[in-house]
């Protein structure tokens, strides 16, 4: 079982699952939500991840519980020392080239621009420092179940690369692209590029009592033309499955015994699951105002402050009396958030 403390409460769950999704420089985030996890003893024993989420969950699989929090914090001390030396020496160049050698850069706009141009470090660069971080073989022991998500350019449909179908590399990390302007991963003659959302990765697993941690570094609120986040649409459309596939069982229940070899009533019965799902759903940052700066961002400050954040956010989260109900009868799921550290109203 994954679980290391000794509340007895999380005995009801056979899955305890954790999603990170992807965002870049927010992925410092979901690394101290993690840290904040392991220290309450709650250790995920199914993760999914996408973009930068993927890095976060091979690092996470690819170690010994005890070192996961450790490597995660080493990771991210290291992306932001590189991204600061890169940024620090393309921007030199460009000013000398620029200006001529002894006249200063003139504005931090300049810079900004600048340094958005090109990725923050090479693929080789995060190659190494993912190389590093996570023992490949741990990872495809099997010990904890690992998706990885990405887009096949080919066809454009997203992939979910499975530690338990697939036997996983650094090329499945790096088929999300963690950060932006890397090239696309060449995995078996195809090629892929961009992060898959990962939810809904949940809904290949077989059926079973879930407690879900889905980490969004930044995860929208409907907006005034109506709009609404992706990861809060698959949530949405999970629950719906969910919910379905609980009153399918429960209406079971009164069907006399003689009917079921009857082949509708069969089929519809197979549908059927007790199996709940609870999920919390924390996000970072909720607001789209200077986004792509707040990606783009590695600073060691900044990584600081959001993985400050996810700790912060994860034992708010853990405090919330309602979050070890079980859900009610008639729902296969429910939904409890943590928005920018407020819990919002149960779902």
């Amino acid at each position: 079982m994954a679980r290391g403390r000794p509340d007895k409460s999380l005995a009801r769950f056979e899955r305890i699952a954790l999603v990170l999704s992807s965002g870049e420089a927010l992925g410092a985030y979901q690394a101290g939500a993690y840290a904040a996890l392991e220290k309450s003893g709650v250790r995920p024993n199914w993760i999914a991840g996408s973009g930068i989420g993927a890095v976060n969950a091979a690092i996470i699989a690819g170690n010994l519980p005890h070192e996961r929090a450790m490597h995660l914090r080493r990771f991210w001390q290291q992306l932001s020392q590189r991204a600061a030396r890169r940024r620090s020496w393309r921007l030199g160049r460009w000013a000398r080239r620029a200006f001529g050698r002894h006249l200063p850069l003139v504005c931090s706009g300049m810079r900004r621009a600048r340094a958005a141009a090109a990725p923050i470090i090479s693929a080789a660069e995060i190659r190494e420092l993912i190389s590093e971080a996570v023992d490949f073989e741990r990872v495809n022991s099997g010990t904890v179940r690992i998706v990885l998500g990405a887009v096949n350019l080919t066809t454009g449909v997203e992939t979910f690369f499975d530690n338990d179908r697939h036997v996983l590399s650094l090329d499945h990390v790096m088929a999300g692209t963690p950060l932006s302007g890397l090239p696309p991963v060449e995995i078996g003659r195809q090629l892929f590029a961009g992060s898959a959302v990962s939810v809904s990765a949940l809904d290949d697993a077989r059926p079973a009592d879930t407690l879900c941690f889905a980490i969004d570094g930044y995860d929208p609120m409907p907006g005034s033309a109506g709009g609404i986040s992706r990861s809060a649409r698959e949530i949405a459309a999970m629950r719906r499955t969910h919910d379905l596939r609980r009153m399918i069982a429960l209406l079971g229940e009164r069907v006399p015994p003689a009917l079921h070899g009857e082949v509708d009533i069969r089929r519809c019965l197979a549908e059927a699951s007790n199996a709940t799902m609870t999920i919390l759903h924390l996000v970072h940052e909720d607001s789209a105002v200077d986004l792509d700066a707040e990606m783009s961002d590695f600073s060691a400050g900044a990584v600081t402050r959001r993985w400050d954040a996810g700790e912060s956010d994860v034992a708010t989260s853990l405090a919330y009396p309602r979050w070890l109900a079980p859900p009610p009868r008639l729902s296969g799921v429910v939904v409890h958030e943590v928005r920018g550290g407020v819990v919002a109203p149960q779902r």
